[in-house]
């Protein structure tokens, strides 16, 4: 065991600084999104919203978030990375506080399109520190070390704060719901300030962001495959993750504590899977792990549809944490996958796919939800991954030995 510890400190401190920083910015956006997902949707559903409106609440973000991914590949070259990551910050920070004061679904509306803008702008920060500053050999054991170490146990902590806070302030109910978003308003300013003093601009890498992003599609052909799945990859973030607690709550009857242990249970796994799936990505290749984990998702799906027992919602947090293990692993496949010195349009352009494609999911998830039933969102989303992700998958190159990408990246700022 103590040389396990040893090891581990040994690799993350030969890591640039700018990344430690971020995966402490991703700890604490983990514990804070963490403490409020559990009761969001449910928040939004108690301020008047159905399950349409719930789907279109959430279309209505990812629409706005795709369009600003593509501004952000022009914004990082002018102003740097920095400065793009910090606003991203910040904008989350307002968001949580507009939710919090809103007093129907349409003011809730605002501020998770804002949430919905401010993390896209965050993430494409994350996103180029990682992909221009770590080395391939050690992308996926890093990017687990952020899942596991950092993210994995604010993410345990933060469903923990939030059910003793919610049952606190008066149980699953808008009064009761309310403070935990003026809560995460703080602590996400706290991690703007962390960002804005510690990020180093020069240590950056920012890649050719002032070009149009879509001609790498014109130049690289090969390249639309994988968009294909990263989309398909990213769907349960509009399709099952907006829906599974309200689920949940209004027909599996959970309270706030099993709402809260179903999204403890999903961080638990990035905690102890993260670290040791990412060094098994990083020998055996990233795409044999996402075979594996394919699986392991759809069980978490299925169950929910077919079990109502307490014990079991807590498992479907534990099937249903392979989707955070699966989209770590896809996004390290993404950086790899392109020339280094188009990274910043490389991930503006999936970014932008992936939030157009989940955008009309989500729609479309609300509207099988209201017209023919809530169970079907979760099956028609099994369904998908296997007849169409997987598939697709099949074809992309292992990128774990791709030329050009062993070593350090060149692209800085």
């Amino acid at each position: 065991m103590a040389n396990v510890v040893e090891r581990a400190v040994q690799f993350i401190s030969r890591q640039p600084r700018n990344w430690k920083v971020t995966a402490c910015r991703a700890s604490i956006d983990k514990c804070v999104y963490q403490m409020v997902f559990p009761y969001l949707s449910v928040y939004i559903a108690l301020l008047g919203a159905t399950g349409t409106q719930l789907g279109a609440i959430n279309s209505a973000g990812m629409v706005a978030s795709a369009v600003l991914g593509l501004l952000a590949g022009t914004a990082v070259a002018r102003v740097g990375t920095k400065k793009v990551y910090s606003a991203g910050v910040a904008l989350v920070a307002l968001s949580y506080l507009i939710i919090g004061l809103a007093q129907n679904w349409v003011l809730a509306l605002a501020g998770t399109m804002l949430w919905w803008c401010g993390s896209t702008a965050a993430g494409y920060g994350c996103a180029i520190v990682c992909g221009t500053s770590l080395a391939n050999r050690d992308r996926a054991t890093a990017m687990g070390c952020c899942e596991s170490l950092t993210q994995g146990v604010m993410g345990f902590i933060g469903p923990v704060i939030g059910a003793m806070l919610v049952a606190g302030f008066g149980g699953v109910s808008v009064r009761g719901i309310r403070p935990v978003f003026f809560i995460a308003s703080i602590m996400c300013l706290g991690a703007w300030l962390f960002v804005s003093t510690q990020l180093s601009e020069t240590e950056c890498g920012i890649g050719n962001g002032g070009s149009n992003p879509f001609l790498l599609l014109r130049d690289r052909p090969d390249l639309v495959r994988f968009v294909a799945v990263s989309c398909l990859t990213s769907l349960p973030t509009g399709m099952v993750l907006p829906f599974t607690q309200v689920y949940a709550s209004q027909v599996k009857m959970a309270d706030q504590y099993v709402l809260g242990t179903m999204v403890t249970a999903a961080a638990v796994i990035g905690l102890l899977l993260g670290v040791p799936l990412g060094r098994l990505a990083d020998r055996m290749g990233r795409k044999r792990i996402l075979f594996v984990l394919a699986p392991v998702y759809w069980i978490g799906n299925l169950l929910l549809v077919w079990s109502s027992r307490p014990a079991s919602l807590v498992l479907v947090g534990v099937f249903q944490g392979a989707f955070t293990m699966t989209s770590m692993l896809t996004q390290a496949i993404a950086v790899e996958l392109a020339p280094s010195e188009r990274t910043s349009d490389w991930l503006a352009v999936t970014k932008f796919f992936k939030m157009v494609a989940v955008a009309a999911m989500a729609s479309v998830s609300g509207l099988i939800w209201d017209h023919v039933g809530p169970e079907y969102v979760f099956l028609l989303a099994v369904a998908i991954d296997a007849a169409v992700r997987i598939p697709l998958l099949l074809g992309v190159p292992e990128t774990l030995e791709l030329p050009g990408r062993s070593g350090e990246s060149s692209v800085r700022g």
